[in-house]
């Protein structure tokens, strides 16, 4: 396996560990208003990254407001996004830099392999948060661990 096919796994395992989150909140009678706010910076911070990394203009805030409807749209395009700028990287492409702005309009270079690292294990971190959200409000989150995606046959 490549770095690149690794980096096309990860990617199909965190877009279906949103999906899951969002599915979830939107079950629920009165979503912990928390939990929302933090995937909605999750799809945010993607749409971010991505346009970015095509040097694009910025297309949404950091920490937007946004309904769960919305959000399961955006999960879904953001989806089709990723796959499309996956395909269209090579190995080479990984090492190249990426000359950016960020939130405080500090200007930084990363290499398209951190930046796609950045993105997977950022959603991890508040996917736990959000998990946690969730329990607090005295519902049982979802499972969203990778090996659960993988044992169950979701990344197939």
């Amino acid at each position: 396996m490549t770095v690149l096919d690794f980096l096309r796994h990860q990617f199909k395992y965190d877009s279906w560990a949103n999906r899951e989150q969002q599915r979830m909140l939107a079950s629920l009678p009165s979503p912990p208003e928390q939990a929302t706010r933090l995937l909605n910076h999750i799809i945010a911070a993607q749409w971010v990254w991505l346009d970015r990394l095509e040097y694009k203009p910025q297309r949404t805030a950091v920490w937007p407001e946004m309904a769960l409807a919305d959000s399961d749209r955006q999960l879904h395009e953001l989806e089709t996004g990723w796959q499309q700028y996956l395909d269209g990287l090579t190995e080479g492409d990984l090492a190249k830099d990426c000359e950016y702005k960020n939130s405080r309009g500090e200007s930084w270079s990363s290499t398209t392999l951190e930046i796609l690292s950045q993105l997977i294990l950022h959603a991890a971190h508040h996917r736990g948060q959000i998990s946690l959200e969730i329990r607090r409000s005295g519902a049982t989150p979802v499972p969203v661990d990778y090996i659960h995606a993988v044992r169950k046959g979701f990344l197939d």
